[in-house]
């Protein structure tokens, strides 16, 4: 039986997960520009396959809107700041690695559209389990790599469980957080689906083990506080969401002390090691990096419109000081350890102000979807933590898991709305009567290819 081109798709983007995480372990064993291609392999056969029966078929119909345009720009400023980063000579930045890192950041947003696209009249389709089967074989490629003895190369500590097929260890750290948050909303009916609850929760679990030998206090934290309100279901009312989180920075820095009065409650030292003063009010030396960013917002502000490119941190005064902090050899090994920050320093106000445009659109298409109690209902909260992580850390920033998953996310917000033929359903699957969320079939939204065998 032959299988449907639009099942492969399917099959690809779910594979495209692993496929980041052996990228980012080859590329950080042996070449840069290898590890960031294979990274996005599965996304460049998709891509392939597309472009492919638009050539057979000879017909051409753009199916995004507006925002995709928007989106768009905002990657383009990121493959900019990479090649403002090549033409100043950035250490070990190459014309290879800097067309394939210009790749990564471009193929899976693209990759992810086609998807929506080659599914719009599947009535089949779940993207939010698309996406979770996807998160989870990421995982579990990782459970199989420790077991197996492999090691994260950029990350090895001691003492903690060191996730080999990511890109550090607090990545893996955030992808188990969201992967849980996402599995909340499955995991119910016992009674109706017993075997199917119990293997969920006994994935879940897997994860909080995995999350707790990691040790990431901040993510752990950020994961209970979520957790409490989406079980409790208060984060949908809660419109202020977007704008509080734009202040997670300043509002961790100013209230240091109670985090770390927080972590010293028996309930938490029970669950997290590392509980040092020093280390927890300056959350292991990430103020001191801020610090550094701030003045530079503050007194220099040079290269603000556009930024100073890739890794352009290394240009602000008193960025020296930081290799002594941190105990590496070089300042250009470390980054700003914020999403926010490392935005603003290499792509400017121009692109943080893109970057913005999109988590804005992430934050309302998919807390629609959540208080309307769609299919796509699970990612809202994979689109909250992102948007209070993504300020005191790099998860969200470059060739890191979350700039890809982000993009992922948003092919489904930058589609036409009247291409998108199949019904509306409900999180249990029933057929929804929301009008603005379905466009009736039409001549225009017909499929402009020939039927597929399935």
């Amino acid at each position: 039986m032959e299988i449907s081109k639009r099942k492969l798709i399917n099959f690809l983007f779910v594979l495209s997960f692993p496929f980041y995480g052996i990228g980012m372990y080859m590329g950080y064993k042996t070449s840069i520009s290898q590890g960031s291609v294979i990274a996005v392999i599965p996304f460049l056969g998709i891509i392939f396959l597309h472009v492919y029966d638009l050539i057979r078929g000879r017909k051409v119909r753009v199916m995004v809107g507006r925002l995709y345009w928007i989106a768009l720009l905002f990657l383009l400023s990121l493959v900019a700041a990479m090649w403002k980063a090549l033409s100043e000579h950035f250490p070990g930045a190459s014309v290879a690695n800097t067309v394939a890192y210009s790749i990564l950041f471009l193929a899976p947003f693209h990759g992810s559209i086609i998807v929506h696209i080659r599914n719009r009249d599947a009535e089949d389709f779940d993207f939010a389990k698309l996406v979770l089967k996807g998160m989870a074989t990421l995982i579990l490629l990782n459970v199989l790599g420790v077991a197996a003895g492999i090691s994260n190369v950029l990350h090895n500590i001691e003492g903690r469980i060191n996730l080999p097929f990511m890109l550090g260890i607090y990545s893996s750290a955030h992808l188990l957080a969201m992967t849980n948050l996402i599995l909340m909303f499955y995991m119910k009916d016992f009674a109706k689906k017993p075997r199917a609850f119990m293997v969920l929760f006994a994935f879940y679990m897997l994860n909080m083990a995995l999350m707790l030998s990691v040790n990431s206090r901040l993510s752990f934290m950020t994961f209970l506080i979520l957790s409490g309100l989406f079980f409790f279901r208060m984060i949908g009312r809660a419109r202020i969401a977007f704008p509080l989180s734009l202040f997670t920075m300043p509002l961790l820095t100013n209230f240091a002390l109670l985090v770390y009065w927080v972590l010293t409650l028996p309930f938490m030292v029970a669950i997290v090691s590392r509980v040092n003063k020093a280390d927890v009010t300056t959350f292991n030396n990430r103020t001191t990096v801020w610090d550094v960013g701030w003045n530079w917002l503050e007194h220099d502000r040079s290269d603000i419109l556009f930024g100073k490119g890739y890794q352009g941190q290394i240009y602000l005064k008193g960025w020296d000081h930081i290799a002594e902090v941190f105990n590496v050899r070089y300042s250009y090994l470390v980054h700003t350890h914020s999403t926010f920050m490392q935005t603003l320093v290499t792509q400017g106000i121009v692109g943080y102000g893109l970057f913005l445009f999109v988590m804005w659109h992430l934050f309302k298409f998919y807390r629609d979807r959540f208080m309307k109690g769609t299919q796509e209902a699970p990612l809202f909260a994979a689109i909250i933590y992102m948007l209070f992580i993504l300020q005191i850390d790099i998860i969200c920033y470059g060739n890191d898991f979350g700039n890809g998953f982000i993009f992922c996310l948003m092919a489904m917000v930058v589609m036409d709305p009247k291409y998108i033929t199949r019904p509306t359903r409900s999180f249990n699957g029933d057929v929804m009567d929301v009008p603005e969320l379905t466009a009736p079939r039409s001549d225009d939204a017909a499929p402009d290819q020939p039927a597929e065998a399935e």
